[in-house]
């Protein structure tokens, strides 16, 4: 074979792979709600037996992981699939009902230890007689909407109203893909997939996720970053992938960041950066106080505004006032510009 034909069967065979890889990333992946209605009718056609008004539970060992009601159930015993019409169910943690669960079409992989819901209404146990008044004015938002308690265990507990959910044995967590809001007293976010416990303790968000915190101003403090992990019983949410922070035009960045819900604190660290019109400042950490509006960064902390150039153990910057201060060891360095005006 001569040069011609192996380096056009390598660029050939290169093309192809990095097709491939295209593929398998971005290629349309089938919508779980196709997924279930899809399996259903195959499942019609093929099913072994099929049951009416049939109770199903996932235990593994002694432990009881979840239990779910359904007015029509097919079961295949080769593929070791169960199809559901009309389930309501319950999720289990240490042997305790915790979540709650309607959902009008559900798949059982029982090879795989693997339940998918479409459409589910999720909610704390403790909620059983209030879930229909609180979801009657999201009825026909589209979203996947998720509600967690301002502060843990206290108040009303948590709710959801999604497009699907799956949870499987293997890690004993909910998924959710597509379109999701969740909201936590004063924050609410957005993210294209959501990963948590039954009882909502741990949540990931990532996909283009951002989170905003409601102020006493008009403006939102709005937190941007590759995911964010919610730490509900700690009241933290915390930023991960070098997070950038705004308000109105102040632009902060760091290597993370994590807002501490009971103290409306959000603390940076890792070469925090500060820009706001004519102030630009810098340290190796900070402490945004999100209801003064003020910034607090330390560790060598440096600041300029108006031609003033400030070096101090801590310096204060205040959005709200937008203007810079110092604290602790300081030096000032004012330039002759600003002496002559």
């Amino acid at each position: 074979m001569n040069n011609f034909w192996k380096i056009t069967l390598t660029i050939l065979l290169a093309g192809f792979i990095i097709w491939l890889l295209y593929w398998t990333l971005f290629a349309p992946k089938q919508d779980l709600t196709q997924l279930i209605y899809s399996t259903m009718q195959e499942q019609s056609k093929r099913a072994d037996l099929s049951f009416k008004k049939v109770s199903f539970e996932e235990v593994v060992g002694s432990e009881k992981f979840w239990q779910l009601e359904a007015s029509t159930a097919m079961v295949n015993n080769n593929t070791g699939v169960a199809t559901l019409q009309d389930t309501s169910g319950t999720f289990y943690k240490k042997g305790r009902p915790v979540l709650k669960f309607r959902s009008p079409a559900a798949l059982w992989e029982m090879k795989k230890q693997e339940i998918y819901l479409d459409k589910p209404l999720g909610y704390d146990a403790s909620l059983e007689r209030q879930i229909t008044a609180l979801i009657r004015n999201f009825q026909s938002d589209p979203r996947s909407l998720f509600s967690l308690p301002a502060q843990y265990r206290r108040g009303a507990g948590y709710w959801f109203k999604a497009r699907n959910l799956s949870w499987k044995v293997a890690d004993q967590l909910l998924l959710c893909t597509g379109g999701i809001h969740l909201t936590k007293g004063e924050i609410s976010g957005r993210a294209e997939r959501l990963l948590g416990d039954v009882e909502f303790n741990l949540v990931k968000l990532d996909g283009d996720p951002s989170f905003q915190i409601a102020t006493a101003s008009k403006a939102p403090v709005t937190i941007e970053a590759r995911s964010f992990l919610i730490a509900s019983a700690k009241e933290l949410l915390s930023a991960e992938g070098s997070p950038t922070i705004t308000w109105q035009t102040a632009r902060i960045t760091a290597h993370s960041a994590q807002y501490h819900q009971g103290e409306k604190l959000l603390r940076l660290t890792g070469d925090v950066s500060v820009s706001y019109e004519d102030i630009r400042a810098s340290g190796a950490a900070a402490d945004y106080l999100v209801a003064q509006q003020q910034i607090i960064l330390t560790g060598t902390a440096r600041a300029s505004q108006g031609g003033s150039n400030l070096t101090s153990d801590r310096v204060i910057v205040s959005l709200k006032e937008q203007r810079i201060a110092l604290a602790g060891r300081s030096r000032v360095v004012v330039t002759e510009e600003e002496l002559s005006q």
